[in-house]
């Protein structure tokens, strides 16, 4: 799966600024660089203007508050160019695609400036939670009033947060379709006004409409058939579940909605994915998929067996479980119910 929001080649180019003040003098001439220049002087103090970051965490925060502004560029200064790690930056702030950074040397602090790309989602969070869509560009706008009209028809205040994670996800995988697009500016767009995406795309909307519901999401990266990938994972009564939209929404289906990613843990998504950006652990099961939609688990065969035969025996229409540990033998447990009947089964490749 191909993800535009995955880490991009990171280019910084090391601006050496050597100013040369040349001083005549009666009997010779010096020559003197910034760094003399500047020592002990009023000049070798940062740049008022510009926010001051002493830490990784300060710098990250300022990025942050741009991409909220919805600006595309931000100056800042640290205390020397050790801190300049656009890799690091690339990796704490979901939804960062692209930076570009140049730095100044001084005596004493070091002035950055970053050029950066990103989700449409941190302008429109911002006009979200502030009521102010005046930041918007003629796109963004579209897509949040977009955002807003799903959001109205999606999510309740008086269900709870799973329940509404649940809707909004079986709305993304009922309308959206997957496409492998390399080239789209905004795949979050796409998903949105032509009902197709990439999984970056999927990964957006659902970032942004759980913002949008106050509930705590964040996207993760790494490989999942083959290629690059992207998925979210939300915190509900304070445990982590992974939530995979695409993977739910599989290429080629019978347009069921699935909900084999919905709320699993690390075990279950390791299955078939690789995590390769940092994670918070996701181990709980008490909002799981088959917990949340009423599905009976089974570990073993002689469990199913009996199951199944109720079932038969009480003329249920349908009836769904999960099975773990084992490869479930169907047409045995159907044929304990001790009568003829006829079945379809909707498997699933993680049951």
């Amino acid at each position: 799966m191909n993800r535009h929001f995955g880490r991009y080649l990171v280019q910084c180019s090391l601006i050496l600024c050597m100013v040369l003040l040349c001083q005549a003098l009666s009997a010779c001439g010096n020559i003197y660089d910034i760094d003399t220049l500047l020592s002990g002087s009023k000049a070798a103090s940062a740049d008022s203007r510009y926010t001051l970051c002493t830490s990784q965490d300060d710098i990250t925060s300022l990025l942050l508050q741009t991409m909220y502004e919805n600006k595309d560029s931000c100056t800042f200064n640290v205390p020397d160019k050790s801190y300049v790690d656009a890799d690091a930056w690339l990796n704490s702030l979901a939804g960062l695609n692209k930076i570009h950074c140049e730095y100044i040397t001084y005596s004493g602090f070091c002035q950055v400036t970053a050029q950066i790309e990103y989700w449409d989602n941190y302008p429109i969070i911002y006009a979200y939670r502030s009521n102010d869509i005046s930041a918007l560009n003629e796109q963004q706008t579209a897509m949040y009033d977009r955002y807003c009209d799903i959001l109205s028809s999606t999510v309740s205040s008086s269900n709870p947060d799973v329940i509404n994670e649940l809707t909004v996800h079986d709305y993304i995988v009922n309308n959206v379709r997957y496409v492998l697009d390399r080239n789209s500016d905004s795949p979050a767009y796409d998903a949105l006004f032509n009902g197709s995406a990439s999984c970056s795309g999927y990964t957006e909307v659902f970032q942004t409409l759980m913002d949008m519901a106050g509930i705590r999401c964040i996207p993760v990266t790494g490989q999942a058939g083959g290629d690059s990938h992207i998925w979210n994972m939300v915190c509900l009564d304070g445990q982590w579940y992974h939530v995979d939209t695409t993977w739910d929404d599989p290429v080629g289906g019978d347009g069921t909605i699935r909900h084999n990613y919905f709320n699993i843990t690390d075990d279950d998504i390791l299955l078939d994915h690789t995590i390769e950006s940092w994670h918070p652990a996701a181990s709980g099961t008490d909002l799981a998929y088959y917990n949340v939609l009423g599905y009976t688990l089974f570990s073993s065969q002689s469990e199913l067996n009996h199951y199944l035969a109720s079932q038969v025996k009480s003329h249920a229409a349908s009836c769904n479980f999960m099975t773990r540990g084992f490869t479930p033998d169907i047409r045995a447990g159907v044929k304990c119910g001790k009568k003829t009947v006829s079945y379809r089964v909707l498997a699933t490749e993680r049951t």
